[in-house]
């Protein structure tokens, strides 16, 4: 997953979301990054309401099942179709 640095502006390889705590370190420019908190609530409140309604409306699902389904399966997608998406941002202390 290559995305660019907002620092230096290099390509950089992020690690994911479960691979460090707060934050993690360019290797060019030395800067401190994380990923977008607002790109990925953003992506699982589409992805969740997008799911839920489909499974309400087509599925004929209870909503509390199609909740608890679209959570999951969020969690299981989260790594291999929305990470590459998420923009990275400088962290400032």
């Amino acid at each position: 997953m290559t995305q660019q640095c907002p620092h230096c502006q290099i390509k950089i390889h992020a690690p994911k979301l479960h691979a460090y705590e707060d934050n993690f370190v360019c290797p060019h420019c030395a800067a401190t990054l994380s990923h977008s908190q607002i790109d990925i609530f953003l992506y699982a409140f589409c992805f969740i309401a997008l799911s839920v309604l489909l499974l309400i409306l087509v599925g004929h699902v209870n909503a509390f099942i199609a909740l608890v389904i679209a959570a999951v399966s969020y969690r299981l997608c989260r790594n291999k179709f929305f990470e590459s998406y998420f923009r990275l941002t400088r962290c400032t202390r």
